[in-house]
């Protein structure tokens, strides 16, 4: 692990920039301070990185991997559900949205404190949260008893984020939104039946639906009594 705090030029710049949060920040450059700033000891810095790679899709994947094999029909819906969100996630926020929102890191331009490697993409919105929401989500609907155990995990990731020095808070509510949405996309689409999943044509023969043949159905006429060599007989006749 390695700690490094961005250097800005000169000791009035320097000086300038422990005022300027004060005064003419932005509410998101300010609690982005404030966060990146509490206490750093080096076992806590270890643990809270550990735990922001572990969101980054290991953690979940391994989660998902475990669900699948012990918890049935279940545990492979909502594996696969937590799963296929989180790469989907990561791909979109990774790929397109940080082509088109190329926002600088925090660490950019004040001084801060940057645990781990720096990293040189756009900092909106958080690629890391986006995973992690979307994971958490997607599980939470196969597991709603787990719910606030799930989304306090994703919602540490997101925070270690700006913990580390490497997100703005915005980057992460944004990231934790877009990632929610398709976690709860994914998990409706695994939840529904296999007939549902596949398109009509597509089903077996045998298992298309028939059409069904109209018999006519007997027309019964009303009883009538038939005399025959001194006795009654009861007689029905059908159409």
């Amino acid at each position: 692990m390695a700690m490094a705090a961005a250097q800005p030029e000169g000791p009035l710049r320097r000086a300038a920039l422990r005022v300027l949060p004060r005064r003419r920040e932005t509410l998101d450059a300010r609690l982005y301070m404030l966060v990146n700033r509490l206490p750093h000891p080096p076992s806590g810095d270890e643990y809270i990185e550990l735990l922001s790679d572990l969101g980054k899709g290991a953690g979940w994947v391994t989660a998902s991997a475990w669900l699948a094999i012990r918890d049935g029909a279940r545990g492979r819906r909502a594996g696969l559900a937590a799963t296929a969100a989180m790469f989907a996630s990561v791909a979109l926020v990774q790929g397109p949205l940080k082509q088109v929102f190329r926002r600088r890191r925090p660490f950019k331009r004040r001084l801060a404190i940057v645990v781990g490697r720096e990293p040189v993409d756009s900092s909106f919105p958080s690629g890391h949260t986006a995973g992690s929401f979307a994971a958490a989500t997607a599980l939470a609907a196969f597991y709603p008893a787990e719910r606030p155990l799930l989304l306090l995990f994703a919602g540490a990731v997101g925070a270690s984020r700006v913990y580390l020095g490497h997100h703005f808070p915005s980057d992460v509510l944004v990231g934790a939104v877009i990632g929610s949405a398709i976690g709860g996309a994914s998990a409706r689409l695994a939840a529904l039946p296999p007939r549902l999943r596949q398109p009509a044509d597509l089903l077996p023969a045998a298992e298309a639906p028939s059409p069904r043949r109209h018999r006519p159905r007997p027309v019964r006429r009303p009883l009538h009594t038939v005399p025959y060599g001194g006795r009654s007989f009861v007689e029905s006749e059908e159409a």
